[in-house]
């Protein structure tokens, strides 16, 4: 069963995305505000797992908005995802901080790969934001995640021929690595071949192909992700999978 701050914040994730189908920005821009709240008031109360739901809410949100082309939600969505994480890095909470990096990975790849460049790029600042944040904080996973999802923005947003994001996803990247190195904490070398390792480990898994970092393996590469597979695989971290279903 899910909490009843879980709970709320599913049906409140669920309410927003029903709010971007009908292309009803005002509502939509609404309930991002309202988790926006909701996320500052667990915050307060020291609630790390229940904001993980919020962070999904959020990037499901977004990734709606994405799909719909509703720019200034998924905009909205990136910005709460950003203004959240700042406090989850002061507070120490790797594991919801790692679900707010999945939301702006998500949100900014969609964005990339559909050209709405100010959304992929508010992506890229929340994404360095955490990741000079997880450094701070000796975050591995958040760390090597965020250069990951950096490096995917960079790589499909030149795909599209969309210079100017694809090198500030770059230079992002490349200064959280720098920030890492002068750091004394997780080294160039190993930063690099994360991905290259996530891919080759997915590779024996044929149904899991299409969580594939974007720009590596052959088969499936991650460069027109599903919302619902992501949201499946979120999912999977709580104990309660067998609703998952309720989360979309």
């Amino acid at each position: 069963m899910f909490s009843i701050n879980e709970q709320k914040a599913i049906e409140l994730g669920e309410s927003g995305e029903k709010a971007v189908r009908e292309q009803n920005e005002y509502d939509a821009l609404q309930y991002v505000e309202y988790l926006r709240e909701f996320g500052e008031e667990l915050l307060s109360a020291d609630f790390e797992t229940d904001l993980k739901r919020v962070a999904i809410s959020l990037r499901n949100i977004g990734n709606k908005a994405v799909q719909k082309n509703f720019g200034s939600v998924a905009s909205g969505a990136v910005e709460v995802v950003d203004s959240l994480a700042g406090s989850l890095v002061e507070k120490g909470y790797s594991n919801a901080l790692w679900s707010f990096s999945k939301a702006a990975q998500e949100i900014g790849k969609g964005a990339a790969q559909v050209e709405m460049p100010e959304t992929a790029e508010n992506a890229v600042k929340a994404l360095e934001k955490i990741g000079r944040g997880a450094v701070e904080k000796r975050m591995e996973v958040v760390t090597l995640w965020t250069t990951m999802s950096l490096e995917e923005i960079g790589y499909l947003a030149g795909k599209k021929q969309l210079e100017d994001l694809s090198n500030s996803a770059k230079d992002a990247r490349e200064r959280v690595i720098q920030f890492s190195e002068d750091s004394g904490f997780i080294p160039r070398e190993q930063i690099v071949k994360y991905p290259q390792l996530i891919s080759q480990t997915l590779s024996e898994f044929s149904d899991l192909q299409n969580l594939q970092p974007a720009g590596y393996g052959e088969n499936r590469p991650n460069e027109e992700f599903t919302e619902e597979e992501f949201f499946e695989e979120e999912a999977e971290e709580e104990p309660e999978t067998e609703a998952s279903g309720k989360e979309k």
